[in-house]
């Protein structure tokens, strides 16, 4: 054989060992890839109320720092309920503004929070607030948009509000736990309107609806969230309006709607479809923090919704679950009492510590009183959350044992 065959020999065994190889490692990145496609995604997020700054809950948090001055702690108010909202998505609505001291520190009726208030929401890894409410245009539309600035630079999505490059009832999407989330937000109206051209605030209407659900459906998520501000207040039952929006809302894609602004509970409804697909409503989670005192303002829970996606790209709902929560005062060290979010539920003794035993037994009647009012089963998981519908049963729905969540 002469050297130019036996070259061309050795160069096509080469080409051969090396196509051989990139077949195998296409081979293996292929199987690799089914693999990961094939593995389910499983998903969960939890929905808190309405995020609440009244002017005793500030005065509780103000410190004299000798080098600093003035400044505002507001984490204490959270450090009992903090365990429960450990690693997970959660999402709340923020029921005040950040307009920045100059504008002067207030809550009701025109509400203006100290910007530290995001270093508690930061705290209890809050990664998205709804802004369409009656109480974002308190500060007037400079104090809407320094409001999302101040969420901008402690880097909590945001929603609700038409600023600048992001348009009306647009539609946010956050990639998170694995899944496409998008969420649309809109309230019943403003205690003020904008003097602005470019501040929108989303209100609810038929078209406006429509739109934000067709942007929404136009992100391609696996999981689309309408949150309404809508409502009577300190009605424990939804009204006509509310179950208008949200049928439409359901009707143009929507797998979860959930409600604020009643400041009280209102029932968890949970839909079953023919093609045996679950979505849910939450008509009002009432306060998850305030200074509002007179029952049962200060009963309240944590939603959880979890997800699973298949490997054909669908994603279902697959449970609903509670956490009970009250807001307790408590010595603070200042001539005011603080606003202490605490675990009323008895599957887990979450930072009850300085609570007596009578104490730890009020919290648990009136978890109770809560769970019964929303039609939770009794027993709960390892993360301290009742049971409100499993895919597990479909056809046992949450069925409510008490007309108000009140002792």
């Amino acid at each position: 054989m002469t050297f130019f065959y036996k070259e061309v020999l050795c160069e096509m065994f080469q080409t051969f060992k090396m196509r051989s190889a990139i077949g195998a490692a296409v081979l293996l990145l292929s199987l690799a890839a089914s693999g990961a496609q094939a593995a389910p995604v499983r998903a969960r997020v939890l929905f808190i109320g309405d995020i609440m700054a009244h002017i005793q809950q500030i005065d509780a948090a103000e410190r004299n720092d000798p080098k600093k001055g003035r400044t505002w702690d507001f984490a204490p108010q959270f450090h009992r309920v903090k365990p429960l909202l450990a690693g997970a998505f959660v999402v709340g609505n923020l029921e005040t503004t950040f307009a920045g001291e100059s504008r002067g520190y207030a809550g009701y009726p025109s509400f203006n929070t100290p910007d530290s208030l995001t270093d508690a929401l930061k705290g209890l890894e809050i990664d998205l607030v709804t802004l369409a409410n009656n109480h974002i245009l308190d500060r007037d539309a400079s104090g809407a948009r320094r409001t999302a600035a101040v969420l901008d630079e402690a880097d909590i999505a945001w929603t609700g509000l038409g600023t600048g490059e992001v348009p009306a009832n647009d539609a946010l999407l956050l990639e998170r736990e694995g899944l496409r989330w998008a969420f649309v937000n809109w309230t019943y109206g403003s205690n003020r309107s904008p003097a602005s051209k470019d501040v929108h605030l989303n209100v609810i209407s038929e078209r406006a609806v429509a739109e934000g659900m067709a942007r929404a459906r136009a992100l391609s998520a696996d999981v689309v969230v309408a949150c309404f501000h809508w409502g009577d207040e300190y009605h424990l039952s939804p009204n006509a309006r509310q179950r208008q929006a949200a049928d439409q809302a359901l009707a143009e894609g929507a797998d979860l709607v959930i409600g604020t602004h009643p400041h009280v509970l209102q029932p968890v409804e949970v839909r079953v479809g023919e093609d045996g697909a679950a979505r849910a409503i939450a008509w009002s989670l009432g306060n998850f923090v305030s200074f509002q005192r007179t029952l049962p303002r200060e009963r309240t829970c944590i939603l959880s919704a979890e997800f699973e996606r298949e490997d054909d790209g669908r994603t279902r709902l697959t449970r609903l679950a509670a956490a009970p929560l009250q807001v307790l005062l408590m010595p603070s060290g200042r001539r005011v009492r603080r606003t202490e979010v605490t675990y009323a539920g008895t599957g887990r003794a979450f930072n009850h510590f300085g609570i007596s035993k009578e104490g730890v037994a009020r919290l648990q009647r009136v978890g109770r009183a809560v769970l019964d009012f929303l039609g939770a089963q009794e027993e709960t998981d390892e993360w301290g959350f009742y049971t409100l519908w499993s895919e597990a049963s479909p056809d046992v729905l949450p069925a409510p044992r008490r007309t108000s969540p009140s002792n």
